[in-house]
């Protein structure tokens, strides 16, 4: 049954003309002489403000263009459970405030608040602050070029869990290619972070392909029952 979720979730992917995973680099050369803009400059940041309005100010991508705003960081700037979004394309970009639009956001308030979780309380971050052309999904070196910000960004919210939406997000966050339907039900690490890390279908997915979300039910389950297990207290 796992196979014949993942063939129906690969169709659709390739119906949306999605990438499932990065490109690899051509030589290992390449990608160890590559330089991300500004990232020393990003780390001796300390706040969120700073953080959004030095990323709105510096050229850290041509894609700026294309949007309206740049969409960074919606929320609660102390909190326990930091959503993870890709990017935010242009039938979803409404306001310089709403990383996800209305009917995203509806559903994925609901998705969270079935495990006692109030989105409202905590946070969401892009890893790609702009819109892109024709909506595609940003590029491996676009994401690159955003990850020192969305790394401190992490680093300043602290928060205690992530949660992100979708094979891009995931992606991202664990830097590595990897995919939902592999990593979903599992807590994850990445090497820059020790907060624990849960992948669970995006909104947008399960809005257009409805018979997903009985999967993520057992997503969100799996999140409950392991937050539930770090809030019991240890047995000597």
């Amino acid at each position: 049954m796992r196979d014949l979720q993942k063939i129906l979730l690969l169709d659709w992917y390739q119906q949306e003309n999605i990438t499932l995973s990065f490109k690899r680099e051509s030589t290992d050369k390449k990608k160890q002489n590559k330089v991300i803009p500004y990232s020393q400059e990003i780390e001796d940041l300390t706040s969120i403000s700073n953080i959004t309005q030095y990323i709105d100010k510096k050229p850290l991508s041509d894609l700026k263009k294309y949007s309206k705003y740049s969409l960074i960081h919606e929320g609660n700037s102390n909190p326990d459970f930091l959503v993870v979004n890709d990017f935010t394309n242009s039938t979803e970009q409404s306001s310089n405030t709403n990383i996800l639009c209305s009917d995203e956001r509806e559903l994925l308030e609901k998705m969270l608040s079935a495990i006692d979780i109030n989105l409202n309380n905590n946070s969401i971050i892009n890893v790609f602050f702009w819109r892109t052309p024709g909506n595609r999904n940003p590029t491996k070196d676009e994401i690159e070029d955003c990850m020192p910000a969305v790394k401190k960004l992490i680093e300043v919210l602290a928060p205690k869990y992530i949660i992100t939406l979708g094979d891009l997000a995931l992606m991202s966050i664990m830097e590595r290619n990897c995919n939902l339907m592999d990593s979903r039900g599992k807590k994850l690490n990445c090497e820059y972070s020790s907060t624990p890390i849960f992948a669970i279908f995006h909104p947008r997915l399960l809005i257009k392909q409805p018979s997903l979300k009985r999967l993520a039910w057992e997503d969100l389950k799996f999140i409950k029952e392991n937050i539930k297990k770090e809030m019991e207290p240890a047995h000597e």
